[in-house]
Parts: C-alpha cells; structure tokens; sequence
C-alpha cells in the first residue's frame, strides 16, 4: 500500500511539473538601451517602456539602461550582437552599417500612414537584413532641426562657424560655409562655455534640458529634417519569444503612432516658451533653407541605395 501510495504521489508531482511548464510560461526579460541620459527625448520612450510591460505583463518584462551603463555610440551594435534586447537611438548612429537607415527623417507624413502604405516594412526588412533587428517605430517624427548658435549668420552663411553636427547634416552645414565638429551631446555644453564651437545642429526639443539655453541667441529655421529616434528588438530574441508576445509587442508600436501627433503637438508648446524666455532669438532664413536641407540628404542617400530610395521616396510624403 506504501508503495502505491508513494507511485501515485510521484506520477501527481509529474503531471504537476508538466502542467506548470506547458501552461504557465514565465514572462521573458528583456533588457533595453536609451541614447541619452535623460530628458524629453527619454521622457517618451520610458513613457511607452512602461506602458508596454503593463499591457504586454505576463509575456515579457523590460527594463532599461542609459549611456552610463552602455555607450549611445556603441548601442546598436550591442542590440545587433544580442548583447540587449531593445534600443532607442537615432538610425544615423549605425549608418556605417545601414547607409540609408535614416530615410524615415524626410518623411513628410505621420509614422501610422508610413505604416499602412508599405514604407514601414521597407524599413523593417532593411533592419532585419542588415542590422539583425525588427523595427517596431520611432519617436520624434516632425520634430524638426534647427542651427542654434551663439552669433547670428551673415547673408544667410555661415562662414567660419564651427558647428556641432552629426552624419545627416554635415553636407548641409558645408554648403553653408560652416565647419562641422564631432563630439556627443553631452560635450556640447562645455564647448559652448569655451567657445570652441559656435553652434550646433538640434531639433527644438530639449535645449534647456541641457543648460544649452545659457549659451545660445539664436535659432536658425525653419526646421529641416526629422528628429526621428527608432526602437528597434534585436531580431533573435524577438522571434524567440510567444506569437502572442510578438503581437503584444507590436500592437503597443502601433498605438504608439496613434499617440504621438497630439504628445508632439502639445509638447512643441512646452519647449518653445523655455527658448522664448531665454532671449533665443529666431532667424528666419528663408524656405530655400529647409529644402536645400533635404534636397542634399536626397542625393546623399540615393547613391548609397538608389533602387531603395527611388521607392521608398514616394511613401513618405504627404
């Protein structure tokens, strides 16, 4: 009877094991990189973080880190590696990988309609052949880039200015005389106070953020360009996980989108006041500004990929 009883006992343990692994599978950590240490353009990004992983509970968890834990310029390749599982940054930061990556800046409609027309798998299948990721979104589309400096340009030039910059904008910063620097936001402040730069390239977003308002009289527009920061899921790991977690994931980019038209609006108000009350001036440079702006970035993608960008283009206006 001992012995019976003890067979029972162990085949009900079994059985029990079976059912937990089958039926309750537990939810998958996955681990994110942001580019910058904080601010408005982290604000958002947390903002869905935490959304996603209250809507999405039971299928994955996602927790995060900054520049301090991994480089910004060094993200991307560790989400290729697996090293994380999801980064946000800026698609110019792996051009070097992926040249006409950051196509999505000239875009002149919201995400959603890029989504519905077929530019967003475009996108996604570049992502996933060069990059080893699945390209959920972005944040930051219309939010467009200025030329802050601390002297305002002469004839419209900028002759002798050195200017912060980065990959998307360096064409355009040399057509207009200026001199393009290289270092990461978080320099800008110090180069500012000693004046070893006279500017830099920035969306209108996040100025005061940075103490950058200090420093700055002048703000050059109209905005060209994009701010446009992707989230990318290392493509492994996000194949790896439950069709239903897949989807959850998904749905939460897609609502994202649906969100963000009225988060830009509203927000655009909240950092154009902190400018205004810092005496930053704007300098209207005129339409031609803008257009050359885009115009050269343009050509500069088409010979990286012209069979890509000749596509693609069409979808991403209005």
């Amino acid at each position: 009877m001992k012995v019976k009883t003890l067979t029972i006992l162990a085949m009900a343990l079994g059985f029990m094991a079976v059912s937990a692994q089958t039926g309750h599978t537990a939810a998958v950590k996955l681990k994110a990189a942001y580019f910058l240490p904080g601010g408005v353009y982290v604000k958002y990004f947390k903002d869905w973080v935490n959304h996603t992983n209250k809507q999405c509970s039971g299928h994955f968890n996602i927790s995060m880190v900054g520049p301090a834990a991994i480089k910004s310029l060094e993200q991307w390749n560790a989400l290729k590696n697996g090293v994380i599982d999801l980064h946000y940054g800026p698609p110019n930061y792996y051009k070097g990988v992926m040249p006409e990556a950051d196509v999505t800046i000239l875009a002149k409609n919201e995400t959603a309609d890029q989504r519905k027309n077929g530019a967003w798998a475009m996108v996604n299948e570049l992502h996933k052949k060069k990059m080893n990721a699945i390209y959920l979104t972005n944040i930051l589309n219309g939010v467009n880039f200025y030329i802050y400096t601390n002297k305002p340009a002469v004839n419209k030039r900028f002759e002798g200015f050195r200017l912060r910059s980065v990959a998307i904008y360096d064409g355009f910063f040399k057509f207009l005389g200026a001199q393009p620097v290289r270092m990461s936001a978080p320099q800008i402040r110090t180069a500012l106070e000693r004046k070893t730069v006279d500017g830099y390239g920035w969306p209108l977003w996040g100025i005061k953020d940075f103490g950058w308002d200090k420093y700055t009289k002048y703000r050059h527009g109209p905005g060209f360009f994009s701010a446009t920061v992707n989230i990318i899921a290392n493509q492994d790991k996000y194949n790896g996980m439950s069709s239903a977690g897949r989807k959850c994931m998904m749905d939460q980019a897609i609502w994202l989108e649906g969100q963000w038209p009225s988060w830009r609006a509203a927000e655009a108000i909240n950092q154009t006041k902190p400018q205004d009350d810092a005496g930053i001036k704007y300098v209207d440079m005129g339409a031609g500004f803008s257009k050359k702006a885009e115009a050269l970035y343009w050509a500069e993608l088409s010979k990286a990929n012209p069979a890509f960008i000749k596509k693609i283009r069409p979808l991403l206006s209005k």
